[in-house]
C-alpha cells in the first residue's frame, strides 16, 4: 500500500504546481537588441487599436510594469488615448511565521478602474523565436516574432482568443 501513497502524493504535488499563479511581465532570457521592447510595444498597441477603441477603453494593469517592454507599452497606450491604471501594491502587509518579515499582498485592481490587463513577453523558444501575449479582460492577443542577427520580424499573425 505504501507505493500507492507515494504515487498519489507525487501526482498531487505535480498538479499543485500547475495551479500556481502564472508569471507576468518581460520574461525574455538572453541578450536582445535594446530597441526590441520598444518595437514590440508599438506593434502591440497597433493591434490593440484595431480591436479596442482608444478613447473608450480603460485598462487596469494587474501586475507591476517595471521592465522596458511594460514601460514602453504603457507610454504608447497613453499616447494613443487609452486610459491606463497602473498596478499598485496593497500597502497592508501580512507577517510570516518564519522570519516575521512583512510580505506585500497581491496588486489591487477592480473593474471600476478598467478592464483587467496584463502581458507576457517570453522566449527564446527556439534559438530565435519570441512571443508577446497581452491579456485584456478574458481575452488574449498573441504573436510570435523572429529575431535574426539583431533584426526583428513577425513570425506569424496575431492570434485572438475570446
Amino acid at each position: 500500500m505504501r507505493p500507492w501513497l507515494v504515487l498519489v502524493l507525487g501526482i498531487g504535488l505535480l498538479l499543485a504546481g500547475c495551479v500556481g499563479p502564472s508569471p507576468y511581465g518581460y520574461l525574455v532570457s538572453g541578450t536582445v537588441p535594446p530597441q526590441m521592447p520598444e518595437w514590440l510595444a508599438q506593434e502591440t498597441v497597433t493591434r490593440m487599436e484595431a480591436l479596442y477603441s482608444p478613447a473608450h477603453t480603460r485598462l487596469a494593469l494587474t501586475h507591476p510594469a517595471t521592465d522596458a517592454y511594460g514601460l514602453a507599452l504603457i507610454e504608447a497606450l497613453r499616447r494613443k488615448g487609452y486610459g491606463v491604471m497602473e498596478s499598485r501594491v496593497n500597502t497592508r502587509t501580512t507577517l510570516t511565521t518564519r522570519d516575521d518579515r512583512p510580505t506585500p499582498l497581491d496588486p489591487v485592481v477592480n473593474k471600476k478602474e478598467g478592464i483587467p490587463f496584463g502581458y507576457v513577453v517570453d522566449g527564446p523558444f527556439e534559438p530565435r523565436l519570441y512571443r508577446v501575449t497581452v491579456f485584456i479582460g478574458s481575452q488574449s492577443l498573441s504573436r510570435a516574432y523572429l529575431m535574426d542577427e539583431q533584426a526583428i520580424a513577425q513570425a506569424g499573425a496575431w492570434v485572438r482568443k475570446e
